[in-house]
């Protein structure tokens, strides 16, 4: 491994307290020194040496009055260790550990650290206070308000404010991150104030502060420049935060009992429950005001059935439905059942999505037997089924006897197995149950394990509860999810959480599916890249990380990149072709510059973990040394790569795991925001995320803002294994797919999967998206769902790309073979058969036989349906796939084992 060590002058910073001229000196030096270094984790780091034991005996005789530490640190010298103090703290007198003197720029927002060490107490519930800093000469402030810890709290990702406790265990070094916005407009010169720090029932230590303000005034605040750690105002931040609908969603509708959306009805009951759900989708997936699809057989109900065998079935009173905005509604009902009161509240989004929630609370103490939701599916909308360890596809094979059929699954937290989906494809309902009150997103991926689902205290009862689907008489289909006995007491509330989202998610884009084509190179070398793409006709291209141009994992803006990615987007752009960037949440490069700041979050960010015990699939013996002897405990070890060719060779990536939902994903926005400016990104590859639906939502109001169209498209790994808890793959991300522009699912998934697989689990379609293949190398069965291989990665879909050209595809309308109004059928189903109605009285079939051995099969075309009568059928040339030839398609044809035939209509 190669690290880079911290350039000398920085080292001086931490030598004790600087008059302000030479705190700018220095300071400028070891910016310019870190600029060319590019890192900050280097093995010869001052900060990494620990105190000698002589030097700690004589530390403990200048212990504070207050009986602890402070020591104030630059920046640039992040504290690294939590269980020793750095030796170069050892040369510093009492004066000179609790100063701080820095030097910013105008408009700066300027970081520095406070070190808190109490060597015979723990520390608990540590505040900060800040004064303003004052200019004597000029009078002008830097005022109190406008710095922060952030350690002690912030923004949420959804613009909450939060406070966070910071407690120092005894004979601990915490590190406390703060920050001040410097006003653009400051005068030179040097300010002065103090931050108080006070522990709970300790004496309270002030610590000076002076900072020199000179130089030219900073734009973006230093964020610019990921050494100054400006960055960290980042994990406050709140871009693209509101209700306002993003394309192609409109504003809801609400009437007195309904909220409307972009694709259906949801009807509210009396108790606050779904009545009615309906979607208006054609089966083509276009948006169809006229067609109504009831997914709902009946209404939902909440039951309780009593230890004495009473049922009641929950109803409330004065229901309250409003729009708040254009993006939201909300309700909220109450009312008893027996000795429990009920209360109701949800909101529904512009986006199909509903979250509700069902409170109960025991009056008194009361036995029950089981407390339950039920929700019935109409048999349309109950054909195709994924979740709870289902395989997605049909929920009964077509040709099973689906007389009474009932399943029943039971919570276990080792399976990634908490929601379940069911429906046809242009109508259906995805359920999802949790407890709010305990809810933590799970990990995914091979890291399940570390990070399981929680068990839910209202539904999952101590492993009592479950979710059981029942086939019934008249056809529909009904999912009761059951808590199983309990006993409350008085007081005692539960939480019963449930999230749905109504499918498909939006119409079918067939238009920017078939003319946004994306060229994805596994080369570490990017030189070839824009040649590449556009001798093949592809318009975009995806960076993926370990390249020259985009070294780190998740951090596509590390400082020592920024110019060769620019440079790379700008020859692109030139070209006529779109950069996009892989650019996710989940695992992190330790090359950050504020990786020690996350890691004083505690787990905020990086994920709590066995740290140099862990054992994972691609950690069998253990993490990399560097993690090992840097972190130490308290972490995730993730991706690694070494770089054997181009600018890094010699260079290490490390990464870690990061906490689902954390300020992380602020951070993560304002990156997006900052490529969007710097690098005029066209779009981001999400591959396997911890990303949530609200993240994604204000992702996508940064994407369109400016109104250029720039696309996610989201990947997938094989999630049905013990590693990943044996959950479906696109089933996680289901309430991320209205946002999504094309999926990539299917690493892992191969071309032998069955029809309704493929369907379900691998197009994208019954969710209103379309896909490309991965793993699946059979280009007649990819057809069949519009999907083509990406380049290079896949395959090469240059010859469909050039059919689709000919025969104007973008404008196509597709009829698949589980779309009974499609105008060809074939008489065996072995052979599947989809039509692409084109323009100008055309059709193009796409046929594929989905066995190992040649399959004859009977196309049938029906000419109503078709829009016109056909007078000829040919098979296009299409290169490395098919010769040109005529077909006839009044006798039987004949489709080789694994093969297939493009027929063009006319």
């Amino acid at each position: 491994m190669k690290f880079l060590a911290i350039p000398m002058a920085a080292a001086l910073l931490c030598g004790g307290v600087l008059s302000p001229v030479a705190a700018q000196e220095k300071t400028t030096n070891a910016f310019d020194d870190l600029k060319r270094s590019g890192s900050v984790q280097e093995r010869d780091s001052p900060m990494r040496r620990a105190a000698s034991p002589a030097q700690m005996d004589t530390l403990m005789n200048t212990v504070p009055e207050q009986g602890y530490f402070c020591f104030a640190e630059d920046r640039l010298n992040p504290v690294r260790r939590t269980d020793s103090l750095p030796a170069v703290w050892m040369a510093r007198t009492p004066g000179e550990r609790t100063a701080f003197v820095g030097a910013a720029a105008p408009g700066e927002f300027y970081t520095w650290q406070i070190a808190l060490y109490g060597p015979s107490f723990p520390l608990d519930n540590v505040q900060l206070r800040f004064s303003d800093l004052r200019n004597t000469d000029s009078k002008a402030v830097i005022p109190a308000d406008s710095i922060r810890c952030f350690n002690l709290g912030g923004t949420d990702l959804r613009g909450r404010r939060f406070t966070e406790r910071v407690d120092v265990p005894q004979g601990k070094v915490q590190s406390l991150w703060c920050g001040a916005a410097i006003p653009a407009d400051l005068p030179a010169g040097t300010y002065a104030g103090a931050v108080t720090v006070r522990p709970e029932g300790r004496g309270a230590t002030r610590i000076p502060v002076a900072l020199t303000v000179t130089g030219d005034p900073l734009p973006d605040g230093g964020t610019g420049e990921g050494w100054r750690m400006a960055r960290l105002r980042w994990l406050d931040s709140q871009t693209g935060v509101g209700e306002t609908p993003t394309a192609p969603y409109v504003p809801v509708t609400v009437s007195a009992d309904a909220v409307g959306w972009l694709g259906g009805t949801f009807r509210l009951g009396a108790s606050g429950l779904p009545a009615a759900i309906a979607t208006h989708y054609d089966t083509q997936n276009r948006l169809d005001p006229a067609t109504e699809n009831a997914v709902l057989a009946a209404p939902v109900r909440f039951v309780v059935e009593t230890a004495d065998g009473k049922t009641d079935v929950f109803s409330a009173r004065n229901i309250r439905l409003a729009k708040v905005s254009g993006g939201r509604a909300e309700w909220s009902a109450a009312g008893t059942n027996g000795d429990l009161r009920i209360e109701v509240s949800g909101f529904m989004e512009f986006d199909g999505f509903a979250d509700l929630n069902i409170r109960v609370a025991a009056q008194k103490n009361t036995a029950v037997e089981d407390i339950r939701l039920e929700v019935p599916y109409t048999a349309y909308a109950s054909r195709y089924i994924m979740g709870l360890g289902r395989r997605g596809g049909f929920r009964h094979a077509e040709e099973a006897d689906i007389s009474v059929v009932e399943e029943t699954f039971t919570w276990d937290t080792t399976k990634h197995q908490d929601a379940l989906w069911m429906g046809n494809v242009n109508a259906g309902l995805n359920l999802k149950f949790k407890d709010p009150s305990n809810y933590e997103r799970p990990l995914v991926n091979i890291y399940y394990g570390l990070g399981r689902l929680r068990m839910p205290e209202s539904w999952g009862n101590g492993g009592k509860g479950g979710i059981r689907i029942a086939d019934r008489d008249d056809g529909s289909v009904l999912v009761t999810a059951f808590s199983g006995p309990r006993t409350l007491t008085k007081g005692e509330t539960l939480d019963f959480g449930v999230e749905m989202l109504v499918t498909p998610v939006k119409p079918l884009d067939m238009e920017h599916h078939v003319t946004e084509r994306f060229y994805h190179s596994n080369s570490d070398l990017s030189d070839s890249y824009i040649p590449a793409a556009k001798a093949a006709g592809a318009n975009f291209i995806n960076i993926h990380h370990k390249k020259e141009i985009y070294p780190y994992i998740n951090y596509p803006y590390f400082d020592e990149n920024v110019a060769d990615f620019k440079a790379f987007a700008d020859r692109a752009a030139k070209e006529g072709v779109g950069t996009r960037v892989y650019y996710t949440t989940r695992e992190l490069t330790v090359k950050v510059p504020e990786i020690w700041a996350l890691r004083s979050l505690g787990s905020e960010v990086i994920h709590d973990g066995p740290g140099r015990d862990a054992r994972t699939l691609i950690h069998p013996n253990g993490p990399n040394p560097w993690l090992s002897e840097n972190f130490g405990d308290h972490f995730i070890p993730a991706w690694f790569n070494a770089f054997k060719e181009g600018k890094y060779k010699g260079e290490m990536d490390i990464s870690v795991i990061t906490t689902p939902d954390s300020r992380w994903n602020n951070y993560y926005l304002e990156g997006l925001q900052w490529m969007i400016r710097n690098y005029g990104l066209r779009g981001v590859y999400i591959d396997d995320s911890a990303l949530d639906r609200e993240t994604l939502k204000r992702a996508r109001r940064l994407l369109d803002a400016d109104g250029v169209r720039r696309q996610i498209d989201i990947h997938s790994w094989n999630h049905m294994n013990e590693w990943a808890g044996f959950a479906n793959s696109l089933h996680m991300y289901l309430d991320l797919l209205p946002y999504v522009d094309r999926t990539w699912i299917g690493e892992g998934f191969g071309a032998d999967n069955t029809p309704d697989f493929w369907l379900v689990e691998m197009s994208g379609i019954p969710f209103g998206l379309m896909s490309e293949t991965l793993d699946a190398h059979n280009v007649w069965r990819g057809m069949v769902y519009g999907m083509a291989p990406r380049l290079p990665w896949s395959g090469n879909p240059v010859p469909l790309w050039k059919l689709w050209d000919s025969v104007g595809m973008k404008d196509a309308v597709m009829y698949g073979w589980w779309d009974p109004s499609a105008p060809a059928t074939s008489d065996n189903e072995r052979v599947k058969v989809t039509v692409y109605g084109l323009p100008g009285g055309k059709a193009l079939l796409a046929v594929a036989n989905w066995t190992d051995e040649p399959q004859t099969a009977t196309l049938t075309l029906d000419v109503s349906r078709l829009g016109f009568e056909p007078v000829r059928a040919t098979l296009p040339e299409v290169e490395t796939l098919q010769t040109a030839g005529n077909i006839d398609l009044s006798v039987p044809v004949t489709v080789d084992g694994k093969k297939g035939m493009l027929i063009l209509v006319e």
